[in-house]
């Protein structure tokens, strides 16, 4: 059974952002930090990006601000002192190559035109609603979405329960009815749960998610709980957006996994055996 709404993640689930941002460190180390370790430069860079772009989305810093930021502290790292000047310069470079190497993940435009027309599709994604829809225009996969709801736009991040509600109420479904795909345990897999829907994990690093899939207790907020019970769906793992016929089967069962008017503790007690 196709779900009456499916809903994506944006970055690392349809477009290819770690191809992209490697790319990019790959030309500033070899212009500006040769004499390190090209993995280590790649992997810090990754944790920075992270810190500052969380920075970012709880209103600490502007995006640039964030940007420069990242890049005074890449260095730092490895007793390299830049000024903003500097980080500003190579902040630039940065966005210029990642820009200029913006794909699709593998198999994410298959998927999307044999979705199109069969279910009404979205996005929530935590970024500027600025740095999105150009990303988006630039993929040219705008067209595939009924609704695209971003975190700066509406004030809210993944994994709140409340951007995904706003993304439903948009696109006008349930979420018992409805299945969301994205890459991020945290904020994509545990925040479609707790909003009561279906999700299909993009596990394309083969990671060990802290919980365990079958493992939900955790991911209801009490406020969440009603006397009516809450019909939990145990998400399904997927590593990669190929071949097609898998990823519509993935999607198909998580959906079929609900139990609907099964109580939580029942079908938690069902799940962990």
């Amino acid at each position: 059974m196709m779900p009456n709404a499916i809903l994506f993640d944006l970055d690392d689930t349809l477009f290819d952002h770690k191809r992209a941002s490697a790319l990019a460190v790959q030309i500033i180390h070899s212009e500006y930090a040769s004499a390190i370790e090209f993995e280590a430069f790649l992997e810090k860079h990754h944790e920075v990006l992270e810190e500052f772009h969380q920075h970012f989305l709880s209103g600490r810093c502007t995006l640039d601000e964030a940007r420069v930021a990242r890049m005074r502290a890449l260095f730092a790292a490895f007793d390299r002192q830049i000024d903003d000047l500097t980080a500003q310069r190579i902040a630039g470079q940065y966005r210029a190559q990642h820009q200029a190497n913006r794909t699709l993940v593998p198999g994410a435009r298959e998927l999307l035109d044999a979705l199109h027309g069969q279910a009404p599709l979205g996005i929530i994604t935590n970024n500027s609603t600025a740095e999105q829809h150009e990303k988006l225009r630039s993929l040219d996969i705008a067209h595939f979405f009924d609704t695209i709801v971003i975190s700066e736009e509406v004030g809210l991040t993944k994994p709140d329960t409340r951007i995904f509600e706003i993304a439903l109420e948009r696109i006008g479904a349930r979420a018992e009815e409805s299945v969301f795909v994205g890459d991020s345990w945290q904020n994509d897999i545990q925040g479609a749960i707790r909003s009561g829907m279906a999700a299909v994990w993009f596990n394309r690093e083969a990671r060990v998610e802290p919980q365990g899939l079958a493992d939900l207790s955790g991911l209801f907020m009490p406020e969440s709980r009603s006397s009516a019970g809450v019909s939990l769906s145990t998400p399904v793992e997927i590593q990669s957006l190929a071949p097609l016929s898998a990823v519509l089967a993935a999607i198909k069962k998580a959906i079929a996994n609900r139990t609907p008017g099964v109580n939580e503790n029942e079908q938690l007690d069902t799940l962990a055996t």
